[in-house]
């Protein structure tokens, strides 16, 4: 450091030797070369004090230097100067430590050469008493006098030597160990979990012991913190789907009495989450809206297994209850009145469906019959008496009423109530398509070509999926061994095509005329009805668009559904954004296409390009889903957003992006990790399954219900 010093005074004299014209700069360099002596002077300096009068010195050229302009050269020439000087290892502070052990050194050896005068002056005291006692008695024996000088000098010499070494090892030993297991402990108290000590202690006394204590106290330290670290895994984890489940949940004592819910099971059972819920939850359910059905149940505290109660106002509950070790419950409460009303409306449009078609055969037959009449009565009219016309006349305006019957009875068998909307059938098809597979046989692959732009149709979209997943099954059901459906999207001319193939058994062309009649089945001895296709044709129908069935025997059958494609204004009020997103990426072009890609899934985005503008967004936002590069380009990363966005969002969906195939094999967090590149596949499928998870009434429990219902 001194050597780096004098290289520094070199150059500062050479820099005042060239430098001829600027006053200000000679100055400057002139300040730099008096701090620069400064510091040697501080360097050589024989005492503290010395130091520290140099310390002053150079500060005060510092702050003249402070007021001058300096150049370039003259800044980095001040900072490698600064880095030198300042700081613990700084030449004033290592000069200051220099010169404190130095006279801590002094006392040491001053208080040594105490102690052994002390020393030295007992045993000339005791020596003189010898001598004394020795010319006492010299006349009685001298050899006697002679051992006893022997032993004082050997007893001296013993006591310097003990006081010595126990002078030593106190400081060597004993005071060196003890101050490095107290350094130890208080960085471990600190949290350093890093600390620690040799292994080998070398002696089997209090020293070993402590250093042995050290270490158990270190490692049960650390299994602590594992322990800790694994059981906040483990609460975040279960506070997260506890949270976020869309069933309500509760935990009763063996009293009753609720202990904990979920904000689901408040909202269920439409109560105040703030106020606690202090009576049993079986008394509650007597009490409110599902007294009678709670009473006819018997509904009580001790409840186990499954029932349904049904309120006064048409909600029907799910309840499910399981016992504990400690006596108490845990329930689990769903709300299936959309269910049911789905169950009750399929089954309606099958009574409906039957109806009609009882309807209109009976319609066309009456029909004929009220003809005839017609006819007839037509015929009587020429050369009849007027009380026979009037009797006619009669005949007639019966018949009219009749016809008006008939055709009301015919517009009753083409009619079935549906709830159009705007449908992506991209989006419909992909989120069945798993549903689809767990009704088909394991020798049967089912194949999905999606189109390459969004196709949005006006529809049902259950009874489209229940269209849908009838041919899977038809089809399923027309392969005899290993076979492959494939279902195909188009766009052609404004309209949207289905396409549902299989390589099955195909139809002869017999079959193929009656296909979509009603009540007309090839599997009647299986339990068909014949329904399946004239229902599908009745729906595809009422939609506006158009079912075609080619088929041959031995090669398989394709049915094409085609319907109109939605009008671009239709998209503007069907397909409004219902829900909100924040989307974090430093890359322009990957904000963009996360923002189209959630845009098709009726999200709107709000773009952050830094983590800093992302966190202002979650100070004051409200989003349902964060969306977030892992890399942003600064010291937070994605990660820190998503774990800022679940204490500030704890209902939002996350999902963490990364480009580095190592950290999405290594992950294991909480968020979901999508691997770049980024598709509207992967988004929507992660996106549909947490609806289908978070939502007892999501489209899901729809798809399970209607691949539930017996092949056609």
């Amino acid at each position: 450091m001194i050597a780096r010093l004098g290289t520094f005074r070199e150059q500062v004299v050479g820099e005042l030797e060239n430098s001829q014209s600027d006053p200000e700069s000679r100055l400057a360099w002139w300040t730099l070369q008096s701090m620069t002596a400064d510091s040697f002077n501080a360097a050589y300096a024989e005492n503290l004090i010395g130091v520290g009068e140099e310390q002053r010195q150079y500060q005060r050229q510092r702050r003249q230097l402070a007021s001058l302009p300096l150049s370039q050269k003259q800044t980095e020439f001040l900072l490698k100067l600064e880095g030198v000087i300042s700081g613990e290892t700084g030449i004033f502070e290592l000069r200051r430590q220099e010169l404190a052990v130095n006279l801590e050194a002094q006392n040491a050896l001053f208080r040594i050469r105490r102690d052994a005068n002390l020393v030295n002056e007992l045993a000339i005291g005791y020596a003189s008493r010898a001598e004394a006692f020795l010319a006492k008695e010299r006349s009685s024996s001298s050899s006697t006098i002679q051992f006893i000088k022997l032993t004082l000098a050997v007893v001296s010499l013993v006591s310097f030597a003990l006081a010595l070494s126990a002078a030593l090892f106190v400081s060597r030993y004993v005071a060196y160990n003890i101050g490095r297991v107290a350094d130890a402990m208080v960085r471990l108290a600190n949290g350093d979990r890093a600390s620690a000590l040799p292994r080998k202690t070398g002696n089997d006394d209090e020293i070993g012991d402590l250093n042995r204590s050290f270490r158990s106290f270190r490692a049960n330290a650390l299994r602590l913190d594992r322990s800790h670290k694994q059981l906040n895994q483990r609460n975040a984890l279960f506070e997260k789907v506890f949270a976020n489940i869309a069933y309500g949940i509760a935990i009763t004592d063996a009293s009753g009495k609720v202990t904990a819910s979920n904000p689901a099971f408040a909202d269920i059972l439409e109560i105040d989450p703030a106020k606690p819920f202090r009576e049993p939850l079986a008394k509650w359910f007597h009490e409110g809206k599902f007294a009678k059905s709670a009473a006819e149940a018997n509904v009580k505290s001790n409840l186990r297994g499954q029932l349904e109660l049904v309120a006064e106002d048409g909600q029907i509950l799910e309840l499910r209850a399981s016992q504990l070790p400690d006596d108490g419950r845990v329930w689990l409460v769903a709300d299936v009145t959309e269910s049911h009303t789905l169950s009750a409306r399929l089954a309606q449009i099958d009574r409906i469906e039957a109806l009609g078609k009882v309807a209109g055969d009976t319609a066309h037959d009456f029909a004929n019959i009220l003809s005839t009449i017609r006819t007839h009565a037509h015929l009587l009219t020429s050369g009849a008496t007027c009380l026979q016309k009037n009797n006619i006349s009669a005949i007639e305006n019966a018949v009219e009423f009749g016809s008006s019957l008939t055709e009301r009875l015919l517009a009753f068998a083409k009619k079935q109530n549906l709830a159009p909307e705007v449908v992506e059938l991209n989006s419909l098809l992909e989120g069945m398509i798993e549903l689809a597979e767990i009704g088909l046989k394991e020798s049967v692959v089912l194949n999905a070509v999606y189109a390459q732009e969004p196709l949005h149709v006006i529809a049902d979209p259950g009874q489209m999926e229940s269209t849908l997943l009838n041919l899977i099954l038809n089809a399923n059901n027309a392969i005899e061994n290993k076979g492959e459906i494939q279902m195909q999207l188009l766009s052609h001319d404004g309209e949207a095509t289905i396409i549902i193939k299989d390589n099955g058994i195909g139809m002869p062309a017999n079959v193929r005329t009656k296909a979509i009649e009603p009540f007309f089945s090839t599997r009647a001895a299986e339990g068909g009805s014949g329904l399946g296709l004239s229902i599908v044709y009745g729906f595809v129908k009422q939609s506006g668009g158009n079912l075609t069935i080619e088929s041959e025997e031995g090669k398989g059958t394709a049915i094409s559904i085609s319907m109109p494609l939605a009008k671009l204004g239709e998209l503007e009020t069907e397909n409004l954004p219902t829900k909100t997103a924040l989307v974090i990426d430093d890359d322009q072009q990957m904000r963009q296409i996360v923002e189209t890609i959630l845009c098709g899934m009726n999200y709107k985005s709000t773009l952050c390009s830094n983590a800093n503008d992302a966190l202002k967004h979650l100070e004051t936002g409200k989003f349902h889903l964060v969306v977030s590069d892992f890399d942003l380009g600064s010291e937070i990363t994605g990660r820190d957003i998503l774990e800022t966005s679940a204490k500030k969002l704890p209902y939002a969906m996350r999902i963490l992006i990364s480009g580095k195939s190592s950290l999405s094999d290594d992950y294991d967090g909480p968020n979901t990790m999508v691997q770049k590149p980024v598709t509207a596949k992967k988004l929507k499928l992660i996106l549909q399954q947490n609806d289908a998870f978070s939502s007892p009434n999501s489209q899901a429990g729809v798809n399970k219900k209607t691949l539930r219902q017996a092949p056609i």
